[in-house]
């Protein structure tokens, strides 16, 4: 039986609940906790970066590989230790990016009613009776359509759950005790890519491009990319060390063998840089409705302050 204080997890696609959270939950599990981890798309619109597929075969079908994909990943996390990790998807389509054809598909997470998916999510809260909730920031920490409405979804839901008005036919109403936001700490990646730079390495996404100058000028007045990207490390409210479990993590990801341009680069960096990247992992504390939130918060668990912690 897992111990009190479980953590539940809203992420938009097979594959996101490694980069930044695969080590809070390999964590969590040898903690012995209770962990769901909610998948609200299947991830149809992702790319085809493994080496062994033919994309023209495998596009069709890319629902049921990552799926496959997805239970590699958290078979490696769930051997972590003796805690649950229970997996749950929403049932939604990957909406693709903004203006894409995919993201007006009927089926698309970013075109789904607010409500059903707000109460399918509730259900899921109510069952699991987590004492910590984790997602994106209200801009899906890199402005994803998906990850977008996995935050407005988790949020509506959070309030929903507590209330015995709202989806009655979902459960017994439960209460949240605290809501985190995932962050990207900006200190530590600007310390890391000026590192990869000195060393003479290929920077991820579109780092490389800012760096040589070709990325889209800015308007007077507003930040670089690289000053947009992520939070500074004076507003992160808890820091969580994940260093003994990023074996783990690491596992996760390479089982996401279709979404090698998101972090194989990751998994190519030498140890001492790619430790930076893995440990600690940061989040922002945003709600925490029966105490509230201290300006000056610092934390080093997500379970701090609860009773069952």
């Amino acid at each position: 039986m897992s111990r009190p204080g479980g953590l539940l997890l809203v992420h938009a696609h097979p594959d996101d609940e490694c980069f930044a959270t695969g080590g809070l939950i390999a964590r969590s599990v040898a903690e012995g906790r209770r962990v769901d981890l909610v998948v609200c798309t299947g991830g149809e619109e992702g790319e085809v970066h493994d080496p062994a597929l033919d994309p023209e075969e495998a596009r069709p079908r890319m629902r049921e590989i990552r799926a496959g994909e997805l239970e590699c990943s958290v078979a490696r996390l769930r051997g972590a230790g003796p805690g649950e990790l229970n997996v749950h998807r929403l049932g939604f389509r990957d909406s693709g990016m903004m203006d894409s054809e995919a993201n007006k598909h009927p089926d698309a997470f970013w075109q789904a009613d607010l409500d059903d998916a707000t109460g399918r999510l509730v259900a899921v809260i109510r069952a699991a009776k987590p004492a910590v909730m984790v997602t994106y920031d209200a801009n899906g920490n890199y402005g994803h359509p998906d990850h977008i409405n996995a935050h407005r979804v988790a949020v509506a839901a959070m309030q929903a759950a507590a209330d015995s008005s709202r989806f009655p036919e979902a459960g017994q109403a439960f209460a949240v005790a605290k809501f985190y936001e995932v962050a990207f700490n900006r200190d530590r990646w600007t310390s890391v890519m000026e590192e990869m730079k000195e060393r003479g390495m290929k920077l991820p996404w579109d780092f490389d491009a800012e760096a040589d100058g070709e990325a889209e000028a800015k308007p007077e007045g507003e930040p670089a990319e690289e000053e947009s990207f992520g939070v500074p490390e004076a507003e992160i409210t808890t820091l969580v060390d994940v260093s003994a479990w990023s074996s783990a993590k690491r596992a996760a990801m390479e089982c996401h063998r279709t979404q090698r341009q998101d972090f194989g680069w990751l998994l190519e960096l030498p140890d001492d840089l790619a430790s930076r990247i893995l440990s600690p992992e940061s989040f922002v504390l945003t709600r925490w409705p029966y105490q509230g939130v201290a300006p000056d918060l610092h934390e080093t668990s997500l379970f701090e302050g609860l009773e069952e912690s």
